[in-house]
């Protein structure tokens, strides 16, 4: 198994940005920095009075499309102090033998030795609301990239980074996770499944069914509309997630803790047993961390408000209810309605989105698939919209 994992992980070429094919190592190692070096910089030399006016914007958009917040009360529980249980209970539901970060020590080390580290950890910890910082050593990372299946091997964009991050820093961002997890159905909108305690997946495939035969058995032209994002974890922009996360009520403390995880971040990848020279991570919420997947579904959550809430948007009606948009993370799904001013409406929200948080959509590998439009309506339509039109089926999750 171990060997099948490698041989798998193992990269034999990769085409440079000139689109040539290289293969000795020391170049697929600089393909491979250059490329995560850019991915996680998106902001590149933006000077500071655009990057006001964006903040400014950004603001802007949260006030009108945010709309969920907590409860000064909740707010107090969640900016209490660390307490030594909560770093126990972080402990004890992390597995052991998996791969430890830089520093080199495995979660079996901190249960050998909890008694004697988690009084100075927790300390360190709880002391980051007072303006100290984590050590840059504590917020370095190794990442691996894994292929992802039936893409092409050659190309950057066909693997998927995984961060592995210290022990204690994961227990860190577990103990802040399994503060925000509980209230997470109170923020986000049931068309979310992803991460979200008490939603399942299988939540937004049986309510698609529904809608298929209901928008059949009713009359209502409908397409289904899959869009495919682009590193949709790795781009998030980090003034949004922070913007967000103070819009929507959490304290002072809880939003330094999340700001003290990524800041002066840095990181490495592994290509073929050998590491590039490290680089800093200025966008993103890392694939490993247990906050990260919690950050991107709050962060999200506007943008799915400015789909339900815009009147050039129509979806499928059931009584007085009306239907948009299905969510497990960044895999979105849209039931479409009235196409023709649906369609538009939806790619200008994602455009207004992508500039404020840098998601950034694939239209060319996004599927639409016609359940009911008429067939000359649909055929009309098709010059205007880069997706792949489906004729029977499209895939989601």
């Amino acid at each position: 198994m171990l060997a099948k994992k490698r041989s798998a992980a193992y990269i034999a070429k990769l085409r440079d940005k000139q689109g040539a094919l290289q293969r000795l190592p020391v170049k697929l190692l600089q393909i491979v920095r250059d490329y995560y070096a850019a991915l996680y910089d998106l902001q590149g030399t933006t000077n500071p009075l655009d990057r006001a006016r964006k903040r400014s914007d950004i603001l802007s958009y949260l006030t009108k499309y945010s709309t969920k917040k907590v409860s000064r009360q909740t707010s107090d529980l969640l900016d209490r102090p660390l307490t030594i249980d909560e770093l126990a209970l972080a402990l004890q539901t992390s597995k052991t033998g998996k791969s430890p970060g830089p520093d080199g020590l495995p979660i079996r080390y901190y249960k050998s030795y909890a008694a004697i580290l988690f009084p100075h950890l927790l300390t360190a910890l709880n002391d980051l609301t007072d303006g100290l910082q984590l050590p840059t050593q504590t917020l370095s990372a190794n990442i691996t990239i894994l292929p992802k299946e039936g893409k092409d091997p050659e190309l950057c964009t066909s693997y998927r980074p995984i961060s592995l991050l210290n022990c204690d820093l994961k227990l860190f961002s577990k103990i802040l996770a399994d503060r925000l997890k509980p209230f997470l159905p109170a923020l986000v909108h049931a068309d979310q499944v992803g991460f979200v305690p008490g939603r399942e997946a299988r939540d937004n495939t049986m309510r698609t069914l529904q809608l298929m035969h209901h928008a059949r058995r009713s009359s209502q032209a409908l397409a289904l509309l899959s869009t495919d994002a682009e590193k949709a974890f790795d781009r998030v922009d980090w003034d949004f997630i922070s913007l967000s996360l103070t819009h929507i009520g959490l304290g002072p403390h809880l939003c330094t803790w999340i700001g003290a995880l990524y800041g002066n971040t840095t990181a490495r990848v592994c290509v073929n047993g050998v590491f590039t020279t490290p680089f800093d991570i200025r966008n993103g919420t890392r694939q490993g961390c247990p906050l990260s997947p919690l950050l991107f579904v709050v962060t999200l959550e506007p943008f799915l408000e400015a789909i339900r809430s815009n009147p050039d948007i129509s979806g499928v009606m059931v009584g007085t209810q009306q239907h948009k948009v299905a969510a497990y993370a960044d895999d979105l799904l849209f039931f479409v309605t009235r196409p023709e001013i649906s369609l538009p409406g939806v790619m200008a929200a994602f455009e207004e989105y992508g500039r404020l948080s840098n998601l950034k959509i694939n239209f060319l590998k996004s599927n639409i698939l016609n359940v009911t439009v008429p067939e000359p309506r649909a055929q009309a339509l098709r010059p205007y919209f880069a997706f792949k039109w489906m004729t029977d089926k499209i895939k989601y999750l």
